[in-house]
């Protein structure tokens, strides 16, 4: 009777408890929801089209206590998305963070500030922005009309510019101030111009470079010609080089790298040989060669201006060096060489028909400093059409040398000469 008893009574102990804890919850909740409809009196609320997040776009009017529970998020005015390694390669970005700015908003503190589609947004105030989250987080640290400074990425350079977190319902003003969008005052002005799109130079690259050079070969073709030779052995209007080269950025627009390019041509001729055999005059046929090479090559440097997404050009210089270089060849015409046999040829075959070879090579080396502009179409990230015009200018400090059977000789009454000549070279380049 007793155990029934005290079990009713602590039943009845629990049901007070309980009711009495659900009335102040009741009172308690009420409260709050009277509070939160309050502050939610003065919200406006958008969806925000790319992503469907629900973003206030207006903050709360202060409480007595001048404090506001929920405020605005600081505003850029961008379009983006993470960054791919294609995109990055494309634009000569080598760095494994940032975030890609696809397009600007109107009348945004983004515009405001010349912000372009293809920047790559890399810090704000020093933190790297690795992605669309980090981004979120960074900027939820400021507030509006806060002042901070942006790296970005563009045209193959870093900048730092000047920013200021805006609204939304605001706009900058001429004098860099926030301002609501709908203010009637006489002095305030929207001079959100759109920014002027800036294309990629692209980042380098190298190919064969096949070059057309017109030097003046005239004292050459002079000196062949009173050896023997026709007048005009190697021709007067140009020949065509071959030669590579290559690349790359180094930023603002500014590229170095090399290339070098060669010509190598032969003629041969038949000669009355008049010499002494034994005390009497003699004459015998030779056969005479001539071997014309000339090269240069060097060290580059350009400054390239991107026209289009495509289409680039670039004015800069080579230096570096060269030289013109002319051999010529004598060998006695035994005529007809029979064929070498094993069994029955000994020292005897080269007696009877294989005499020396007298040689004379000439050869001047030049100082080079060339000119040039270039204007290139790329059809892929990786392959190109590229035209270039320049000049070569020389400077020799000691003229020509010769050697005779690889011995110096002394050259009297030298001419003039140098590798001055207009260049003119089209072809494909792999990269950009």
């Amino acid at each position: 009777m007793k155990k029934k008893m005290v079990v009713m009574v602590v039943g009845f102990i629990l049901l007070g408890m309980f009711a009495w804890a659900q009335k102040n919850v009741d009172v308690i909740l009420d409260k709050e929801m009277k509070k939160l409809d309050q502050k939610l009196q003065n919200i406006e609320v958008n969806v925000n089209d790319d992503n469907g997040k629900i973003v206030v776009t207006k903050t709360l009017t202060p409480d007595s206590h001048g404090k506001i529970d929920i405020y605005e998020k600081p505003y850029i005015g961008i379009y983006l998305k993470d960054l791919t390694l294609k995109k990055a390669r494309e634009l000569n970005y080598n760095k494994f963070y940032g975030i890609l700015i696809t397009g600007i908003v109107s009348e945004s503190p983004a515009n405001y500030y010349r912000l372009i589609e293809d920047d790559i947004l890399m810090e704000i105030n020093g933190e790297k922005v690795w992605d669309e989250d980090t981004l979120d987080k960074i900027v939820a640290a400021y507030h509006i009309g806060d002042k901070v400074k942006l790296k970005i990425f563009r045209n193959g350079q870093e900048k730092t510019i000047d920013f200021m977190f805006g609204a939304r319902d605001k706009i900058i003003n001429e004098n860099g101030e926030l301002v609501d969008k709908d203010s009637d005052v006489l002095n305030v002005k929207k001079i959100h111009k759109k920014g002027k799109k800036e294309y990629s130079v692209g980042h380098g690259g190298g190919s064969w470079i096949p070059v057309w050079y017109k030097p003046d070969v005239t004292d050459i073709n002079n000196v062949l010609s009173e050896l023997g030779f026709k007048s005009e052995t190697f021709s007067e209007k140009g020949f065509l080089l071959q030669g590579g080269g290559g690349k790359g950025n180094v930023g603002k627009g500014w590229f170095v790298g090399g290339m070098g390019a060669g010509y190598d041509n032969s003629e041969t001729t038949k000669h009355e040989w008049i010499h002494f055999k034994n005390g009497i005059p003699d004459t015998a046929i030779v056969s005479r060669k001539a071997n014309y090479k000339v090269k240069f090559g060097g060290v580059t440097l350009d400054k390239r201006f991107a026209f289009s997404e495509h289409f680039v050009g670039s004015f800069g210089f080579l230096l570096g060096g060269g030289y013109n270089s002319v051999k010529i060849s004598q060998t006695d015409d035994n005529g007809e060489i029979p064929n070498y046999d094993f069994d029955d040829a000994g020292s005897e075959h080269l007696d009877d028909y294989y005499d020396y070879v007298s040689k004379l090579t000439l050869k001047q080396n030049f100082l080079i400093f060339q000119p040039k502009v270039m204007f290139m179409y790329h059809f892929l990230d990786w392959l190109g059409i590229r035209a270039e015009a320049g000049y070569i200018l020389s400077y020799s400090s000691d003229g020509w040398k010769a050697k005779r059977n690889g011995e110096s000789v002394k050259i009297e009454n030298e001419p003039d000469s140098n590798m001055n000549g207009l260049t003119l070279s089209i072809g494909p380049w792999l990269g950009f």
